[in-house]
């Protein structure tokens, strides 16, 4: 930097700060006088647009830095709610999670009530289920302890699930109905005298199959199928699902049906163990679906909830 030019930057220091000095003096002094004198007058003339500009120049430099601070509220304030919100959600999930289980709940001790002239039942919780066989087997956590005995039926209030097929100590296991193992001995409600077979459909969906009908059977759709009693281990009467189709079988000479099974045997939580059928029960008449609801799905009311 060259001699001349670095006296010029202290030639133009030492005007500001006079001019600094100056204007306080005048604004000290002044303060306790009436009136200025002429040349306080014209410093402040002269010094009141740069007032203005330091003023707006601090003022944006406030603002622009007063952005970021802003900003990083609002980012604080977001991820508050975001929490607020995700606690929310948890508490209304658990909310919707016990109004399903009082519900279902609820069902099977009306169940339990209501046929309690017909069947001693014990309730029992699913423990376990096969991931490979996840339509076939069932672990409920009552055993021999809680006088289990291997062939008890296993039902829901909504309809027949299967059957106990071994037994431990303080668990046992359940072969389903959709397993084709898990063979049923049926027959249509509405009509009485066309027995069949209901087995699983064999193609891994939670369907079932009723076969063996005859080729002239009087088999609609929206018939109710149910237990016919035969093979001394489901009781008579015990609801099994609706068909929703009806054909031939490959021979042609009999006709097969499929059904809809009215267990939900996706979301099966409890079930309830036939400990023994009583000697007065009667076979009784059946909840009936309608053809129109065939599409609805099972456990309408915990369904409702979840919405």
């Amino acid at each position: 930097m060259s001699r001349k030019r670095k006296k010029s930057y202290i030639f133009i220091i030492v005007c500001i700060v006079l001019f600094v000095v100056f204007l306080n003096i005048a604004r000290l002094t002044g303060a306790e006088r009436d009136s200025l004198s002429s040349v306080e007058k014209g410093i402040k003339y002269v010094a009141a647009p740069i007032q203005n500009g330091a003023t707006s120049i601090i003022q944006s430099i406030k603002d622009f830095f007063g952005v970021f601070e802003e900003v990083d509220s609002l980012r604080k304030e977001n991820a508050s709610l975001k929490g607020q919100i995700s606690r929310k959600n948890n508490q209304i999930n658990t909310l919707k999670d016990y109004q399903i289980e009082n519900v279902r709940l609820r069902n099977f001790l009306e169940y339990k009530e209501n046929h309690s002239q017909d069947f001693n039942v014990a309730t029992a919780k699913v423990i376990a289920r096969n991931p490979g066989n996840w339509y076939k087997t069932i672990t409920i956590n009552l055993g021999a302890e809680d006088g289990i005995l291997k062939n008890m039926p296993i039902i829901t209030p909504d309809g027949l699930v299967g059957r106990v097929i071994s037994v431990a100590p303080k668990t046992s296991d359940v072969l389903l109905i959709l397993d084709q193992e898990g063979a049923v001995g049926a027959k249509i409600w509405e009509t009485r005298d066309i027995p069949g077979v209901v087995e699983g459909s064999g193609d891994g969906s939670s369907l079932l199959s009723m076969i063996y009908l005859p080729h002239d059977a009087d088999i609609k759709i929206g018939h109710t199928i149910v237990t016919s009693g035969l093979g001394e281990i489901f009781p008579q009467g015990l609801r099994i699902g609706t068909i929703i189709e009806v054909q031939n079988d490959e021979s042609g000479l009999m006709k097969k049906a499929k059904i809809k099974p009215f267990a939900n045997f996706s979301r099966l939580e409890e079930v309830l163990v036939i400990l023994k059928v009583k000697s007065t029960y009667v076979e009784k008449l059946p909840d009936i679906v309608e053809s129109e609801d065939l599409t609805a799905q099972p456990n309408q009311a915990e369904e409702e909830l979840v919405q």
